[in-house]
């Protein structure tokens, strides 16, 4: 008599416990999203180009700054979600300034600036911290479609600026489209009310193929960012 007791109260146990757990979350949104990064890439070369050219040229290069902009749609249901859209994307690099070799007292130096507009789909992996925070992982991909790439010069002759001016691009250059990256990040979610919230996302991307189509005679560049993304997002989905 006192197993069976005990086994009918394990057997009601079952039903309260489960109504006491918190019910599966389901939510769909949509976002404006603003980000700022620090853009860098990584240099190779084809089998033309010899590894002195190489280690000369990565010496002279340095990041920069970008920026990026988003219309974005979110899916979650409970611990899982996705998130797809479309950003537009500058990023590049900085070329140290050196002398030109026929004058060299004259100096430049070059700024270029790849613009892409960029597909992603990034899974999310979801934590709710208390009813208003949660956290997420994010690990996705994205397609970048190639815009334009823009090498702006700066002249100098004795400290004084000469010229600013941009430069046409190579016709024998083949800029690469689409080019698939790899992104991840960490973000924090804190809800505004029933249909707002709030998203901050620091992120890392990184372009998996070089930013031209590969050739024997040139080098490459796979361009990634460090960087923070902002996102305000509006609720349509519903609690389950």
């Amino acid at each position: 008599m006192n197993m069976l007791r005990i086994f009918f109260c394990l057997l009601l146990s079952v039903p309260l416990y489960l109504l006491a757990q918190p019910s599966p979350v389901y939510e769909q949104s949509v976002g404006l999203e603003v980000g700022a990064h620090n853009g860098n890439r990584r240099i190779s070369g084809g089998s033309g180009v010899t590894f002195f050219e190489l280690e000369r040229q990565d010496s002279l290069e340095s990041g920069v700054g970008g920026m990026s902009y988003g219309i974005l749609y979110e899916s979650r249901a409970d611990k899982i979600g996705f998130t797809t859209g479309v950003r537009y994307l500058e990023t590049g690099y900085n070329v140290a300034e050196q002398a030109f070799r026929n004058t060299p007292q004259a100096r430049f130096s070059d700024e270029v600036r790849a613009q892409y507009l960029s597909v992603p789909f990034e899974l999310n992996f979801h934590q709710s911290i208390t009813e208003k925070d949660r956290v997420s992982f994010m690990l996705g991909i994205a397609a970048q479609l190639h815009l334009k790439t823009v090498r702006t010069r700066t002249i100098t002759e004795d400290g004084e600026l000469v010229a600013t001016e941009e430069l046409p691009n190579d016709p024998d250059t083949d800029f690469r489209s689409p080019i698939v990256s790899l992104n991840t990040g960490i973000a924090f979610d804190r809800k505004l009310g029933e249909d707002w919230a709030l998203k901050i996302q620091p992120n890392f991307q990184f372009f998996l193929q070089g930013n031209l189509q590969a050739q024997n005679n040139q080098t490459n560049r796979n361009y990634y960012q460090v960087g923070v993304r902002v996102v305000i997002k509006r609720f349509f989905g519903v609690n389950l």
